[in-house]
């Protein structure tokens, strides 16, 4: 399995800065994901942000243009037949990919395998996909700027795993504060 990690975002519910780069308990919010992530990790990512070797680097072009462009982006350099989709303001979202692989290899009809959140919401950023369900979901899209993540969902058939408050986001620095130490 690779890892398609979002991080390429303004942060603008952050106050504009860099989601990856803000600290948590000391370390960045990347750094909490990337060592607990199947490799090979594609990280979707302004050229700024400090990576390590391992990683690898592709930016939407133009920049900015939401997560399924920056999926898009990186969708052509997987070889994997199963891909994780995390973002990066979910450092938790790890510890779900065990659940979300046997959700999906347990229904070999579904193309993908998401989180629902506690509060009801489906989280098509913490997922795993089969890679030909990726590919085809986003070839039925005319456009991948600006587009909602969910979008994809609707051209795959969909497996279902409880988050458990693991798939959290934080889109804000007040909701991140709840989780630790931020600096």
């Amino acid at each position: 399995m690779e890892t398609i990690l979002l991080a390429g975002g303004r942060g603008e519910r952050m106050g504009g800065v860099d989601k990856a780069s803000v600290r948590l308990n000391g370390r960045r919010l990347i750094d909490h994901l990337l060592p607990a992530l199947p490799g090979p990790v594609i990280v979707v990512s302004p050229h700024d942000l400090p990576l390590p070797d391992a990683a690898r680097r592709v930016t939407e072009d133009p920049p900015y243009g939401g997560p399924v462009a920056g999926i898009a982006a990186a969708a052509p350099l997987i070889r994997s037949d199963l891909v994780a989709v995390l973002s990066v303001d979910a450092p938790d979202s790890p510890a779900l990919l065990p659940a979300l692989v046997d959700a999906l290899t347990a229904a070999p009809d579904a193309g993908v395998a998401v989180t629902r959140a506690a509060d009801g919401w489906v989280q098509p950023l913490c997922a795993v996909w089969r890679r030909d369900a990726l590919l085809a979901a986003l070839a039925t899209l005319e456009s991948t700027r600006d587009i909602a993540a969910k979008r994809l969902l609707a051209a795959a058939t969909v497996v279902e795993v409880p988050g458990a408050g693991l798939d959290t986001d934080y889109d804000t620095l007040a909701e991140l504060a709840q989780r630790g130490e931020v600096g």
